[in-house]
């Protein structure tokens, strides 16, 4: 039985609470190096695997996805998904798509002074679309990190306090690139989402034992539900010198943006047609992308082109409105005029094609 909390997701069944934290911020602000960050500090056994699309336009065109384990509170699994958005306005369908069900925001700020405005957008166009869903940020557990605090020209932080922050919420000055301040804001937004969900009846804390009398010792000490969340999620966190994701920030080498791919999730040949589909949206090819899925859309209908795609995409369990935006597509793609949106799509629909291919044939 899977109940719903005001937003988060309780799994009676598997005795699982799932929190969804969605990092936003403007674009380039450093929203996909903080989860690159705490992916690669992250134990291997407390951390799932880091799905992400890069574009030329922008480092992370749909989202960044990372489950962190936690330790059972009253015999239930807590994970807590991460999430980045796209940072570019015309990306902003996507950043409504995953804001949807979030639990808590963690807002990005650039420090830079001339991403003074930037900021304030950003933070307006997060309200708009909270509303859209019907939340008010006012309402929703908020953590900020002024980030890029060792950067020139910097605004001051009660500048970005004023600016941004007027209801206080809890805030960091950061630097993803080193990690400094990422966890502690991380523990933050995992504490207030929690705190949140127990007033809102999703979860109760298990009532501890108090402490022995005179007894000083640190495992008998109780702490309270958050905290005591909190601190074991820096447990999960290796030393700092273990290796950083250094990308993104002017002046430093850029490497590979994604430690995983969407690709993975399939076998043989369909996760090597999915790696090339990627390769293409990587350097640009829009078109490339989506004409190879419609050729492997193609090679599976046999020889009758308009009904047998119909069949393949039905025994593939493809949504029909999923169906028809990509036949669009590919009656589009030769009169140019695509975008990298449609190009992600089609790689979306190709793993949902693969996916459903391969449970048609258990």
């Amino acid at each position: 039985m899977i109940k719903w909390g005001t937003l988060s997701l309780v799994n009676l069944q598997a005795r699982e609470i799932s929190i969804k934290v969605v990092y936003y911020g403007p674009g380039l602000g450093g929203k996909t190096t903080s989860i690159q960050y705490i992916h690669r500090a992250l134990k291997p056994e407390s951390r799932g695997q880091l799905v992400s699309l890069a574009t030329g336009a922008d480092r992370t065109l749909y989202f960044d996805f990372l489950p962190v384990k936690l330790p059972k509170l009253r015999g239930f699994n807590v994970r807590v998904q991460l999430y980045t958005v796209p940072g570019q306005v015309h990306y902003n369908s996507t950043r409504k798509l995953v804001l949807n069900g979030c639990d808590g925001v963690v807002f990005v700020a650039d420090s830079q002074t001339e991403r003074e405005s930037a900021n304030v957008e950003s933070l307006d166009n997060l309200r708009d679309n909270l509303r859209e869903q019907g939340l008010a940020l006012e309402e929703l557990p908020l953590v900020f990190q002024w980030n890029k605090r060792d950067c020139e020209e910097l605004l001051p932080v009660g500048t970005l306090e004023k600016e941004l922050n007027p209801r206080k919420s809890p805030a960091f000055e950061t630097v993803a690139m080193s990690g400094r301040g990422i966890f502690e804001a991380l523990k933050a937004i995992t504490t207030e989402v929690l705190q949140d969900l127990r007033r809102k009846g999703v979860w109760e804390p298990q009532a501890e034992p108090r402490p022995k009398p005179n007894s000083r010792e640190r495992k008998n000490v109780p702490a309270p539900a958050g905290e005591s969340l909190s601190d074991k999620i820096l447990e999960f966190a290796e030393s700092p010198d273990s290796g950083l994701h250094r990308t993104g920030i002017s002046g430093v080498k850029q490497l590979p943006a994604t430690p995983g791919s969407l690709a993975e999730l399939l076998d043989g040949d369909a996760r090597a047609e999915a790696q090339a589909v990627e390769t293409d949206i990587a350097r640009g090819d829009w078109a490339g992308a989506i004409r190879r899925v419609g050729k492997r859309l193609h090679d599976g209908a046999g020889a009758d082109p308009d009904g047998g795609l119909a069949m393949v995409a039905l025994l593939s369990r493809v949504a029909p409105e999923r169906f028809v935006r990509m036949r669009e597509l590919l009656r589009r793609v030769d009169a140019g005029g695509v975008s990298s949106q449609d190009a992600a799509f089609a790689l979306f629909f190709l793993i949902e094609l693969e996916l459903g291919r391969q449970t048609t044939k258990t």
